[in-house]
Order: C-alpha cells, then structure tokens, then sequence
C-alpha cells in the first residue's frame, strides 16, 4: 500500500461489524525526521445482545515517529471473542509535505468551547527516554506511565496498576517481550495496557490465568501517543474513539515546517531543552508570550536593561492573521539581543502549547519556538528549540554541531532561573487572590502597547474558548499554590538534570573530577611536606613543582565545584 492509496476494511463476526477507511498520510518535520500516520474513518454496528466493549480493553491507535525508517499503522480491536489486527507498511516518501498543523480545520464544537483533554501534549523529550525503563509524568492532574514496546514505539498507559493500584512506573521492563511488569505483584502489561501476565493465577493453572488476562478489568487505560519534532505527545483521553479522533489530528507544530528544510538548517540552539517550573500554566504561557520582560528579568544574561533597545517593543496586528486552531497572534518589534537594531518578528500562540516566534529573514526565516504543558494544578514543563537559517561559515557551523547539549542547557538554565525566581511568587500571589485570576482584568493595569499581548492571552483563556483552563472547565475546584522555599524554586537538577542525559552525564564527570582533583592536591601536599622534611629548599625544582601541582587542583577543584552548582541551585539575584 503506498501513500496515494486509500484502504477499505470490514471486519465481521457474529457480534459486531466494524468498518476501517483508513488514508494514510506521510509528512517530514522541520528537525529532519519523518512523521507517519493516517487519517482513520470508522463506523461500527453492534447486535444489542453484545455487551459493551470495556475502554481499557479496546484500542484503536496510530503509530507515529521521526525514528523509524519505515512507518507503519496498526488497527486493533479487541471484543469479548474476536481481536482483530491488521498492518500496513508505508513507503517513506519525505518529499510528501505534511499540512501545517496550525491550518488544520477545528470543529465547531471547538470553536465555541476548547476541549482540553482532546488535544496533544508534550511531555518528553524522546532521546532523553530510556527504553529499559519505564517513565512517570503528569499531565492534567493526572499520572502516566511512558514505556517503549516491541515494535519500538513508545506507550502511554494510566500510571496504575489494575490488581491494587501500585504506580506501574515503579515497575520494570520485561527484556523477553517489553512488557511492563508491576514490581508490587509481577503483573503485566503489554503497550495497548492488556495484561499478558498474572503469576499468580498461573500458579493455579494456565486456564485461570488466561481467563484473568481476558477479563476486562485486569486492562490497563491507554492513551494515544504520538513523536513530532522529536519530542513525545499524548492524548489524555483514552477509548477506542480517543485513538481514531487522535489520529486525524496533528500536534500543533512550527509555521515554517513547509518552508524550509534540513539542509537550510545552519545553527540549532537549546537543542529540546526541557525543564519543569513550579508555576502555574496560565502564568507561564503569559509570560513566555511576552518579551517586554526580557531587557529587565534577564539582563546580563539574555538582554541589557541599559540597552538603547531596552525598551523598544512595537506590538501591532493583534489577531489579524488569526486561524482557527491559533489562540493569538500579533507582530512584534524589537531588539531580542538588547544590541542590534530591532527586527520584526510574527508571534502565534497555537493552543494548547505553542508559543513560536518566527523571523522572516531576506532568505529563509528562523524560529524559536515553546511548548507549556499543563502537569497539574500548580506545575508546567516547558520545552524550548529554535532553528536558525542565517548564513554561517561552514567551519564555525561545523563547531557548533559539536557542542554538548548540556552546553546549551546551562544557559537556558540561568535564562529560565530569571523567570522562575518571581513566578512562583506571582503566581502563589495572583492565585491565593483569585484561584481563577477571572479578574485579572481588575488586578492587572496594563499600561502599554507592550502589554497587549497579555491582553490577547487573557482573552482567549478566560474566554468562550478557553473557559478559564482545563480544571476550571472540567468543573474540578481550584487549589491556590503554597509558597516553596528559594531552594526548591531554582532546583535545577529537580526540574531538568536528572531526566537529561547530557546534563546528568556532564554533572557526574564534575564529581568524578573534583574527586580526582582533591587527591591529585593530597598526594602532591604529602610530596611537598617529604621535600621540605627532607631538608630540600622551597624553591627547589621538586619542592615548587609539587607545591604549585597542589595549588593548581586546589584551584580546579573549586572551580569545578562552582560549575557543579550550575547544574543544582544557583541563586538568582535581581539586585545586580
């Protein structure tokens, strides 16, 4: 079957009829990859006498990835008496462009009301996942388990385990067959959330266990999932019409996918940076759609409060250019590094996550672009990247390739501890005032042109679409924020290091370093100490060689630990 083929299905038995139009798709992403999908059209009858299918015993998903090399697409069902799976392999055509995700066609339901929950989410980035272990995350208040299955596709399951609901992220990875193994009592699951395993029941026969694994109720919830742009989405719905409604809809990805390609790609910056802020979503998106702050909260680091651009920010055309699936959008003035002349930038906020900032440079254009999930009441991850296309030389574009990620991260770090550090605050403060900040136009004086992109925010999130957020909408009570100590609210290894490799890997080569450095400075302070017992003059050869060998590890010791709190807490000081 290729990508210009259209394939009818109908599977029949004796308790229902089900009906697959099934239209692949295969569209390349702007980091290089290749994602692959179908839309999926279903329509399904059922004999009365049938009992209904259970969701967490029935699936119907789509698999997606930049990293497989060929992609393919699995339709199963499985009912009372019959499982029904079907695969079709796709032929990797990257020349076929995918529709621009913010161009997508929003229901009208949508258009009066946004439905959180039926949307897609990042909530990792995929190269930093272990494969041999499961992962937690949250999302929406809710917990979730992501593992890679057989087929080496990644999985999202409810973070509970049937039999007496123990995290299954606390599990393990079975090597046999990828299945996830509850450590509480050695269930497990495969990736659509079956259980395959009930040691138990098998001590009193095969048949026992196989009746447990067949009943509804040993199923695990499974959520769709999805890679796009290297980062890892889920749809927080599960059931079988969460998996067909997922899969004709796209992320909310980059404006410029479609007009450029990897090879005008010449410099990558925060190569999927991820890190978790204790603030709420609602003040982060507002503050990450507002470049007004930057001269001020991050001067020294990524902007100059006494720049002659300091204060320059012309917003104009508010919504002009305003789609359906856009929450804003609005053109922006300014200087972003404080000391070049200010250039124009086009801003689009695509709900639920996206933030991008696309400059239309005299060739190709460059983005910079942020994802802000939603993990719970109180707490949001934010993923950065951005894509330049100036021209570089190739030698220094070539250098820039090999730099270390966790390079990258450590200014992405202090950038966001500028953020974090009166977030928190702000939002314990607006929060503990109004837990919906319905009020915000009461409490904000917005005072500028600068602000409306607030403005715009607000709007739409407390609006007819946004209906004040995705607890408030759902009806669930709002719980204002406690205030964290100074420590917790810049722990960087809490909120980023210790799910990034390259920064995990960097920060225990510092610790292996200084360890080596501190006996490098013993064993040389023990040779020094024999010269002089010795009798050796000071200024001997032996005698200054080893006293400015333990001087210098000394020294390179503690600057390797000032390093170290780079990756772990580092006080921000404003007052500087």
């Amino acid at each position: 079957m290729s990508v210009n083929q259209t394939l009818h299905d109908v599977y029949l038995n004796g308790a229902e009829q089900t009906h697959f139009r099934i239209t692949p798709f295969l569209g390349r992403n702007l980091i290089g990859g290749r994602n692959v999908g179908c839309h999926v059209q279903l329509s399904h009858t059922r004999r009365a006498n049938c009992r209904p299918a259970n969701y967490g015993n029935a699936s119907i998903c789509c698999r997606f990835g930049n990293q497989l090399d060929q992609g393919h697409w699995q339709a199963e069902r499985n009912v009372p008496d019959v499982r029904l799976s079907s695969k079709i392999n796709l032929s990797p055509y990257a020349s076929i462009p995918e529709t621009n995700p913010s161009q997508r066609q929003v229901p009208q339901a949508e258009q009066e009301g946004f439905h959180w929950r039926a949307q897609w989410y990042p909530v990792a980035v995929v190269d930093d996942l272990d494969p041999s272990r499961p992962h937690a995350t949250k999302l929406l208040g809710d917990d979730y388990v992501l593992m890679q299955d057989a087929d080496k596709v990644w999985r999202c399951l409810e973070d509970k385990c049937s039999h007496r609901l123990a995290p299954l992220s606390q599990g393990r990875i079975e090597p046999s067959d990828s299945t996830l193994m509850c450590s509480y009592h050695g269930w497990r699951f495969n990736g659509e959330g079956h259980a395959v395993s009930i040691p138990q029941a098998h001590f009193q026969s095969p048949t026992a266990e196989q009746a447990a694994c067949n009943s509804n109720r040993s199923c695990v919830k499974s959520y769709p999932t999805q890679v796009q742009e290297g980062l890892l989405f889920i749809w927080p719905t599960s059931g079988p019409e969460s998996f067909v409604h997922s899969s004709a809809v796209s992320p909310a990805g980059s404006q410029i996918t479609d007009q450029i390609t990897s090879e005008d790609i010449t410099f990558q910056h925060t190569m999927h940076f991820q890190r978790d802020f204790p603030v709420p979503y609602d003040i982060v998106v507002e503050n990450i759609g507002d470049q007004s702050h930057v001269p001020f909260a991050h001067h020294g680091v990524a902007g100059s409060r006494t720049s002659d651009w300091a204060n320059h920010f012309k917003l104009s055309a508010v919504n002009r250019d305003l789609k359906q699936a856009d929450g804003y959008t609005y053109d922006l003035e300014w200087s972003p590094s404080g000391f070049k002349a200010p250039s124009l930038q086009h801003v689009s906020f695509t709900p639920p996550s996206l933030i991008e900032y696309v400059t239309p440079n005299e060739g190709k254009p460059s983005t910079v672009w942020f994802y802000i999930t939603p993990l719970d009441q109180h707490n949001c991850r934010v993923f950065s990247h951005s894509v330049g296309c100036d021209p570089i030389p190739k030698p220094i574009s070539w250098l820039l390739s090999k730099r270390p990620r966790w390079l990258d991260h450590l200014v992405l770090n202090e950038v966001f501890d500028g953020d974090m550090a009166y977030l928190h605050q702000t939002g314990v403060i607006t929060k503990n005032q109004d837990a919906s900040l319905d009020s915000w136009a009461r409490d904000y004086f917005l005072a500028s042109e600068a602000d409306r992109s607030v403005t715009a925010w607000r709007k739409w999130y407390h609006g007819a679409r946004g209906q004040g957020g995705p607890f408030k909408a759902e009806g669930i009570p709002l719980v204002p924020p406690t205030p964290l100590k100074r420590e917790d609210i810049l722990d960087r290894y809490a909120q980023h290091v210790k799910r990034c490799p390259s920064c995990s890997k960097a920060l225990r080569g510092i610790k292996t370093g200084q360890q080596a450095l501190q006996a490098a400075a013993a064993v040389l302070f023990l040779v020094l100490a024999a010269q002089l017992g010795q009798g050796t003059s000071p200024v001997s050869w032996p005698a200054a060689t080893a006293a400015s060998g333990t001087i210098a590890s000394l020294v390179s010791q503690g600057w390797l630990h000032g390093l170290e709190k780079k990756f772990t807490y580092e006080n921000y000081d404003h007052a500087k």
